[in-house]
């Protein structure tokens, strides 16, 4: 089918256009007359342009706008050019015919698409099948077309929102549903207080969460109830049950409390006598809860009398843990020195020296125990080790040696973690069966003191893995 651009006038400055409406599209149809002749076969202005029995010789042409462009739909050139005829009525007929099958079946789909949005006639299913109709349908861009388009366009918009609206409510089921589980999960766990904490947790979620669509919302409410329901059922069972416990051991504690008193009245016997609070201290925590307030004050009332045996029984000991301890301090302030050498990486004369010298410092420092000592000095030793190791390759190869050095550092601080971690759980056990408060508060102050020794090594660690990354 001809396009054309623009209205033609033929280069006739007589040429006359009019214009009209096509009913069904809206679009504006214009003819053009031009090429007249007066009798003399002079250029004329077509004077009876409404008579068509006239003959002056014109042609006719007409077309319909699309947009941008113009349509031919007839063309019946002036005699001056032969009146040939380049496009007839028939022409005319197919091209409207054609548009105004074009609005029908656009109209129809509009229809049929808000239909499926008002009745739900398919779902979104049904919705793509109508869009993938009109997709297909061939534009003119006519404007009842346009109006057509227009509201199409509002109709894709609305399922976009159903679809959406749905997703979110399948979204929010499958959301809702998991909350039910997990709550039933919280009501079978039996753990009440944290479970009191997480229930909350669980109605603050679904509180956040949106409608999960109209045929499922109140059931997926009452599901989450129920586990709720079940769970605030057993936890107040379970608090009836434990509060008949607690009196139960209440009991029990004040006859272990008297008892206590009994044996540690005026009695030098610290050993058969440790051995009886040992006995009574077993009894007291088979007893049971008592409850956080009643456990508390009976508790008191036990210790002030084990605490009395115990602070006359630990006046030597407390004499010789605090020399053990000052020894101490002085051997971890040495491996600290040793190991800010080692980590220094100066092999100097100066440094080498000050290194012999700490053995020396070392031995000055007196014991600080067994157990600590043995532990303390394979700390020392090993540092001290790989100082003069490190020292040895770095004469031959420095560089080289610098990396090594690093895995032998990296190897004892892993040594030493471990090493801490095993202190530590010897020194444990020594608080489990130490009597007296006075050094288990001290036991846990040194097992206090090897975390953070762990964290600072396994700082050291990271820091110095760094360094042999960015030395590659």
């Amino acid at each position: 089918m001809e396009t054309w651009t623009q209205v033609p006038n033929f280069d006739d400055e007589n040429a006359k256009v009019r214009t009209k409406e096509h009913r069904a599209s809206g679009a504006e149809i214009t003819e053009v007359v031009y090429g007249a002749v007066d009798p003399e076969g002079n250029p004329t202005v077509p004077e009876k342009f409404y008579e068509d029995d006239y003959d002056d010789g014109h042609g006719t042409w007409t077309g319909i706008r699309l947009g941008d462009i113009y349509q031919m739909l007839t063309w019946k050139k002036p005699k001056s050019e032969g009146g040939g005829e380049e496009a007839g009525e028939d022409h005319r007929k197919a091209v409207l015919a054609e548009i105004e099958k074009t609005i029908r079946e656009k109209r129809a789909l509009v229809d049929a698409a808000f239909d499926n949005l008002k009745n739900d006639v398919g779902g979104s299913e049904a919705f793509a099948a109508i869009k993938e109709k009109w997709d297909q349908i061939k534009s003119f861009g006519v404007p009842k077309e346009i109006s057509l388009d227009q509201r199409f366009s509002r109709a894709v918009e609305k399922n976009a929102q159903r679809i959406r609206r749905l997703e979110s409510y399948a979204k929010n089921k499958l959301a809702k549903e998991e909350l039910i589980k997990k709550a039933q999960e919280v009501a079978d766990a039996g753990q009440w207080k944290v479970g009191s904490v997480k229930m909350k947790e669980l109605m603050d979620s679904w509180k956040k969460l949106g409608f999960a669509g109209p045929e499922v919302n109140d059931q997926v409410w009452e599901a989450f109830q129920a586990a709720r329901q079940t769970f605030y059922d057993r936890q107040r069972a379970w608090y009836e049950e434990l509060d008949k416990k607690h009196a139960e051991a209440k009991e029990k504690k004040k006859a272990i409390i008297e008892e206590a008193k009994e044996v540690t009245t005026d009695t030098e016997e610290w050993n058969k006598t440790s051995e009886k609070l040992d006995q009574l201290f077993a009894r007291w925590k088979e007893a049971g809860s008592a409850g956080r307030s009643d456990d508390d004050k009976l508790w008191s009332r036990f210790q002030e009398v084990r605490k009395g045996f115990y602070e006359r029984r630990s006046a030597w000991f407390d004499e010789r843990n605090a020399r053990w301890a000052e020894s101490a301090e002085t051997k971890k302030s040495l491996i600290d020195e040793a190991r800010e050498i080692l980590e220094s990486n100066d092999f100097s004369r100066a440094v080498s020296d000050r290194m012999k010298a700490m053995s020396q410092d070392w031995k000055a420092a007196g014991s600080a125990g067994h157990e600590t000592d043995e532990g303390l000095w394979k700390k020392f030793r090993e540092i001290q080790d790989a100082f003069w190791a490190g020292k040895r390759i770095d004469t031959e190869n420095r560089h080289a040696l610098w990396r090594e050095r690093m895995d032998v550092v990296i190897q004892n601080k892993r040594r030493q973690i471990a090493d801490l971690i095993a202190q530590n759980k010897k020194l444990r056990r020594q608080a489990d069966y130490s009597t007296s408060q006075e050094q288990i508060d001290q036991v846990y102050t040194w097992m206090d003191e090897n975390d953070e020794k762990v964290k600072t090594l396994e700082n050291d660690i990271e820091d110095i893995q760094k360094r042999l990354d960015e030395d590659n």
